[in-house]
């Protein structure tokens, strides 16, 4: 409820949803399948979208909000912990991490970028697609270079026991790997550079600057001692009981071993 109070209603206001109104937005809207946090209205009685809200950080169950859209034949749903916010679009035929039309991060990204996105839900004009970019922000990649959005991981400095803020880590080959923790980035690097072929069996163990491995083919440190938290990842054992501080440290030194430039890896 203080997501919704303090981030969701907020921005659904500005969009132009007057969510005092029911003929715009309707709290609990009830369908067979269950009932969807939000419902934005089409002439005061049709449901155009479905709304799930979850507490700010945490991802929700995007199944369930499908099955709310096809009870109802609804054909759009946006998920998002009031930062975060993810379209999609039902009638897309492809699996459903790929029916997302849209998204954006209020806490993240650049306040003009963020309305620009955010234009796909404005109530006068809803879902015609997004916006296109202002003249004097003219897209100058070359073809085939990933859009450099969140910050690098050669930046990020946390604090012991931090909470993780970020959702996603993006390679420079524009791979997408979902976080919840800080020790996804370290497991999640690993899988990177063994999906792309660059972390093999010849080139372990990754050591630390003693003679702890960081990573290795078997779970086991060079003196013979268990690693003391192993997770498999692609075939090699990782171990991921670090400190926060340590978990970043590590997940650019195993870059810098494979010539990979921390700089080039962006959290979202």
């Amino acid at each position: 409820m203080l997501t919704r109070y303090a981030f969701i209603d907020p921005f659904l206001r500005l969009m132009g949803w007057n969510t005092e109104d029911p003929e715009h937005v309707r709290p609990e809207f009830s369908t067979q399948a269950g009932r969807p946090d939000y419902a934005l209205l089409h002439g005061g009685t049709t449901p155009l979208v479905f709304i799930g809200a979850k507490s700010l950080g945490k991802q929700g169950e995007l199944h369930q909000y499908i099955s709310y859209c096809v009870s109802e034949g609804v054909k759009y749903f946006i998920a998002t912990d009031g930062a975060r916010w993810e379209v999609y679009d039902t009638s897309i035929l492809k699996p459903l991490v790929e029916k997302k039309i849209a998204e954006w991060d209020i806490l993240r990204e650049d306040p003009g970028e963020v309305l620009r996105k955010a234009f796909i839900i404005f109530r006068h004009a809803p879902f015609t697609g997004e916006a296109q970019k202002p003249i004097t922000s003219q897209d100058t990649r070359r073809e085939g270079e990933v859009e450099k959005v969140g910050d690098p991981l050669s930046k990020i400095k946390p604090k012991p026991r931090e909470k993780l803020m970020y959702h996603e880590i993006v390679f420079p080959d524009g791979k997408r790997y979902t976080l919840k923790a800080y020790a996804d980035v370290l497991l999640r690097t690993v899988q990177w550079l063994a999906e792309t072929n660059k972390l093999r069996r010849e080139s372990l163990p990754v050591k630390t600057r003693g003679e702890r491995h960081i990573v290795n083919t078997t779970p086991h440190h060079s003196s013979g001692k268990p690693f003391r938290s192993p997770k498999e990842v692609a075939g090699f054992f990782v171990e991921h009981h670090w400190s926060t501080k340590a978990l970043i440290r590590y997940s650019k030194k195993i870059l810098e071993r494979f010539h990979i430039d921390s700089s080039e890896v962006r959290l979202v």
